[in-house]
């Protein structure tokens, strides 16, 4: 737990940031489909049985395993030229419908 301050129209609002995980996936690094998910699984730590499929990706993150869950994708092309269009296009899928079921999931893209 962290805190935080915003400035809002003059107002200084404080608040503490409750953030169970984020983890950033970089386009640029991520080497294969089992290198995602170990990276995905490690930084959010998810239970020992996770699958290391987008099933289990969502699976994993529309059940309420923690608090707020923060996934950033970083060179979206670049991931699709490595794991290919469709995996990435699902694996955006998987976190959005999961994120729909569970509104502590973000995804960030960039």
């Amino acid at each position: 737990m962290r805190n935080a301050m915003i400035a809002l129209s003059g107002l200084l609002l404080s608040f503490q940031v409750m953030a169970s995980g984020s983890v950033l996936i970089n386009g640029k690094e991520i080497k294969s489909q089992d290198h995602l998910h170990t990276t995905l699984a490690k930084e959010l730590n998810f239970p020992r049985h996770y699958g290391k499929t987008l099933d289990a990706l969502y699976d994993t993150l529309s059940s309420d395993y923690s608090g707020q869950t923060i996934i950033k994708i970083k060179f979206v092309s670049i991931l699709k030229s490595k794991l290919g269009a469709d995996y990435t296009d699902a694996l955006i899928q998987a976190i959005m419908d999961a994120s729909d079921d569970n509104p502590k999931v973000v995804l960030v893209l960039e």
